[in-house]
């Protein structure tokens, strides 16, 4: 992968693979043309878990479960750069 961009794999997503920049994260699947495609929501990784971005209490926040993380400053900035770039990079192939 380019761009900084690296790979990781999920036990609980076996058929999915996961790749990684900044602390955040996206699953990719092959389609049938052979091409990776974004399978769910970008996320950040919180403790080794992918935390989605909703809003909380008025604020958005990544959010595993019980644990939490606000979404502002350098780690949002990262995440809509993530978006971005990880979109570009899909589009290229």
């Amino acid at each position: 992968m380019q761009a900084g961009f690296t790979f990781r794999n999920f036990p609980t997503y076996p058929r999915h693979l996961g790749v990684e920049k900044n602390n955040c994260i996206a699953l990719l699947e092959l389609n049938a043309e052979g091409q990776w495609k974004q399978f769910s929501s970008p996320g950040y990784l919180l403790d080794g878990q992918i935390a989605l971005l909703v809003e909380r209490e008025g604020k958005p926040r990544f959010v595993y479960k019980k644990k939490q993380v606000l979404a502002e400053g350098t780690i949002l900035e990262n995440f809509l750069r993530f978006q971005r770039e990880l979109r570009s990079l899909l589009e290229q192939q």
